[in-house]
């Protein structure tokens, strides 16, 4: 399988690669990761202290207050580098990752179907309303109006996240339950690493039914 991987806002490539290691061990050395590192330099992000080194630069792909332009920018390169370097059989995407890959698959949905089996929201941002982009306004859809989203979906997160505790959810409710799966595991705001090996397996399983 090969995956785009998409990270948290205020980390880079280099720590994503780290915080996804145990997964993609365990899901074995037949796949490829592709990493696509945001454009917008960040300080960075809470927690990750451990994983990050001297004079090490971090970016996020729009700022945490985000204008109009700057997610609709956002999207519109996702976009751009998905039609270049696809297609892909799943998006692995992390915290400020979920909302851009979420709206993404908002944005065209038959298109985002054809490009991407599956997406991986790990510790998920929710999505933005595409309707409100297209008008000038940041704000969740309406799903009644815009619909959910039906794009095959793996949701984790932490049962101890208090970095993000609500976003996460409302992602889910986003989602139409029939393409929706949700796993929660004991840990917080991360992604389970091999201190955590039954929820790392269970991943990497629905991982290969989701997108293999």
């Amino acid at each position: 399988m090969r995956f785009l991987c998409l990270h948290g806002g205020g980390t880079n490539n280099r720590v994503y690669e780290l915080q996804l290691a145990a997964i993609r061990h365990e899901l074995g050395t037949e796949h490829s990761f592709e990493y696509v590192e945001g454009t917008i330099p960040s300080t960075h992000a809470a927690g990750i202290e451990s994983l990050v080194t001297t004079d090490e630069e971090f970016f996020m792909y729009y700022p945490y207050d985000p204008s109009v332009s700057g997610v609709v920018e956002a999207v519109e390169n996702l976009q751009t580098y998905i039609e270049e370097e696809g297609p892909f059989d799943g998006i692995l995407a992390f915290s400020q990752a979920c909302g851009l890959a979420s709206t993404w698959s908002f944005w065209n949905p038959q298109v985002a179907q054809d490009a991407v089996r599956g997406i991986v929201f790990f510790s998920g941002d929710a999505a933005i309303s595409v309707q409100g982009l297209r008008e000038g306004r940041l704000e969740y859809p309406d799903v009644a109006v815009e619909g959910k989203g039906s794009m095959p979906s793996l949701h984790v997160w932490g049962a101890n996240d208090t970095m993000n505790p609500d976003r996460n959810k409302i992602l889910f409710s986003q989602w139409d339950e029939a393409n929706a799966t949700l796993l929660v595991h004991e840990g917080g705001h991360e992604l389970p690493s091999a201190g955590m090996n039954s929820s790392v397996v269970e991943i990497a399983h629905q991982i290969r039914r989701l997108c293999g």
